[in-house]
């Protein structure tokens, strides 16, 4: 994968620049609201979880709780999305201005952490819980310019258990998806690749200017874009962006076509890679408002004896199948969180809409 790479980076650098001024090259402001920018700055890594229940409460649902935020993914080694931290509440002071903070508690409870619930949220809520038997509160930026708390509070220990257990893949997916908008916001802190290169093909993208041309097989209906930094590093991870769409029925699309197609597309063009059968995970998923099926896991290039993970999305519209897939070379660390980046990037993707 890495070879031959040098030459077509020295091509793309005046590509990308030679054609369009600063209106056809704008930054991507989707992810800006993320940020409230007349706060102070948030503490803490964005994959942290600091939370606060009391030990009874924890006792009875660490095991849900803790088993769905903490979930691992087999890359080339199990990952964590998140890491969840344990804090009592006497800490809270210390931490308030941190991003990620959860609180789990009950109004019955005496507990330091249920007490202190019970005094911060609002009446209404309060009132909610009293209703409902529980439920699940969210703010967003309430102390810092980036923060987001989850509040799960139930009437009493036995309703926060229930609550907990209808609730646990919301509160991931609440998790996740706030790290999504981060990962996001910070790729887009630099202007996208030009409008104008998208001019001959049936879809656009915002891609950072930093991507550079990996490939770009017209006939094969192929396009590569690849981040190096300049100076290569193992600090600094390689992350590709590739794309791949051919005319076919919708009968002929699925879960086989799509896996033998990414299988010839890493032999192809990235001189030998291979997906490794034991780590690859299927799924279906959403991408840039598209129902996708979904590979994920490692792949290995025995030729240049180096590997790293990937993750794949297709779908199929208006008489084509596409491929949007995202590559991550990375021998120093985790690969987990630039898949993450590689997904907010990925949504951009849109399909131009034929007259």
């Amino acid at each position: 994968m890495k070879a031959k790479i040098l030459l077509i980076i020295v091509i793309a650098l005046s590509l990308f620049s030679c054609k369009g001024g600063s209106a056809q090259q704008d930054r991507y402001t989707k992810f800006d609201s993320l940020i409230d920018n007349g706060k102070g700055i948030a503490f803490g890594d964005e994959r942290d979880i600091y939370l606060f229940c009391d030990k009874d409460n924890w006792e009875a649902l660490s095991p849900f709780i803790q088993g769905i935020i903490e979930q691992e993914v087999l890359l080339v080694y199990p990952e964590k999305y998140f890491n969840l931290i344990h804090l009592d509440i006497s800490e809270f002071s210390a931490y308030s201005k941190y991003r990620n903070l959860m609180f789990i508690g009950d109004l019955e409870s005496s507990g330091a952490v249920s007490k202190h619930m019970k005094e911060s949220l609002a009446p209404d809520f309060i009132t909610r819980v009293q209703q409902t038997g529980g439920d699940l509160f969210v703010a967003k930026n309430y102390a810092t310019r980036d923060q987001l708390i989850i509040y799960l509070l139930a009437s009493n220990p036995l309703n926060l258990k229930k609550v907990a257990a209808v609730q646990n893949d919301k509160i991931f997916d609440i998790l996740l998806q706030r790290l999504v908008m981060r990962q996001g916001y910070q790729a887009y802190q630099q202007k996208v690749i030009p409008a104008h290169f998208w001019e001959h093909y049936p879809f656009s993208m915002q891609i950072p200017d930093n991507y550079r041309l990996y490939s770009n097989d017209k006939e094969g209906r192929f396009l590569s874009l690849l981040y190096r930094a300049r100076r290569q590093e193992r600090e600094i991870p390689d992350k590709y962006i590739n794309v791949y769409y051919e005319e076919m029925d919708e009968e002929d699309f699925g879960i086989e076509w799509f896996m033998e197609k990414r299988k010839e597309l890493g032999d192809k063009y990235f001189e030998g890679d291979i997906l490794t059968e034991e780590t690859m995970r299927k799924s279906q998923t959403r991408l840039a408002g598209f129902d996708a099926l979904k590979l994920m896991g490692a792949w290995i290039n025995e030729k240049h004896m180096i590997g790293g993970a990937f993750q794949s999305f297709a779908f199929h519209h208006e008489g084509k199948s596409y491929i949007i897939d995202n590559v991550v070379y990375f021998p120093a660390g985790d690969k987990l969180p630039i898949l993450t980046e590689l997904f907010a990037i990925s949504n951009s993707f849109k399909v131009k809409e034929t007259n």
